[in-house]
């Protein structure tokens, strides 16, 4: 027969180690309750209560904590599945209907129509819409043709003109609109979903910069906080359709290490961008 002292010294040396290595509270809760079931009976002996009672209260404790993850999981990913079935019912109709001028001004650029409209490019002053100081300009081409989106049969029809790209990596999902009717290019963040963590304000719409325009591939960044040296995401999308997203945490990182492996990373990538 098991002493009680013992039997429930086990227990607390094999339950401490899953509450060490659980952050789930609904994971822990049926442990406690099971605990509060067992100080309960061994106010008799431990040694009355016949063992395979004992091992039925441990095999009954089997999956508690994963039937609640599994749930809670389940009723994440089918929130995110919600939200990307919102987006693409309402918000992509507007990004493909709407005015360039009207995109934008939501996207927050300004005086857009002097440089859209203009003949010849070489006449205009673009340094206002340069960032002031910012590391990231020796980088960006401000003119560019969005030659990924013209050469390939990913997001080249049914027309070139505008292209909304639905792009996901493990975590969360871009939308990027592309305007590419006239003379100058708009490459516009214009949505951003989280499936894990975080807040879907984090990315505000913005113009992004293109570092990279090439038929391959191209290449591009968010703009630069005021507290950093350098944007803290970059992006590459193939002509295959390829998506690869580089978190810089810190802003610390120039693009020089992304636009030098570009290849490298693009075949070693899994995630995808689609045209809605």
């Amino acid at each position: 027969m098991i002493k009680p002292y013992k039997f429930i010294f086990c227990l607390l040396i094999v339950f401490s180690s899953f509450f060490i290595t659980t952050n789930s509270q609904a994971a822990v809760r049926p442990f406690i309750e099971f605990f509060e079931q067992i100080f309960k009976f061994f106010g008799k002996r431990a040694d009355d209560v016949p063992l395979p009672d004992a091992g039925k209260k441990l095999e009954d404790l089997k999956g508690f904590g994963k039937s609640d993850e599994i749930i809670q999981t389940t009723e994440t990913s089918k929130n995110f599945t919600n939200e990307i079935a919102n987006f693409r019912i309402n918000k992509a109709s507007e990004l493909k209907n709407s005015t360039n001028d009207n995109l934008l001004e939501m996207h927050g650029v300004k005086n857009a129509d002097k440089i859209s409209d203009a003949v010849d490019l070489s006449e205009i002053d673009i340094s206002d819409f340069f960032e002031d100081n910012a590391a990231i300009n020796t980088f960006r081409i401000f003119v560019w043709s969005g030659r990924v989106f013209r050469a390939s049969n990913s997001f080249n029809k049914p027309d070139t003109n505008r292209v909304v790209a639905e792009c996901r990596d493990n975590r969360e999902v871009f939308y990027f609109t592309a305007l590419l009717e006239k003379k100058k290019k708009w490459l516009l963040l214009s949505g951003n979903l989280k499936n894990v963590g975080g807040n879907n304000s984090d990315f505000k719409k913005q113009n992004l910069y293109v570092l990279t325009d090439i038929d391959e591939y191209i290449i591009f960044s968010t703009q630069t906080p005021k507290n950093k040296k350098f944007p803290l995401h970059y992006f590459i999308i193939s002509k295959e359709g390829k998506f690869y997203h580089f978190n810089n945490v810190y802003g610390t990182e120039s693009p020089e290490y992304i636009i030098a492996n570009a290849n490298k990373k693009i075949d070693e990538t899994k995630f995808t961008c689609v045209k809605l």
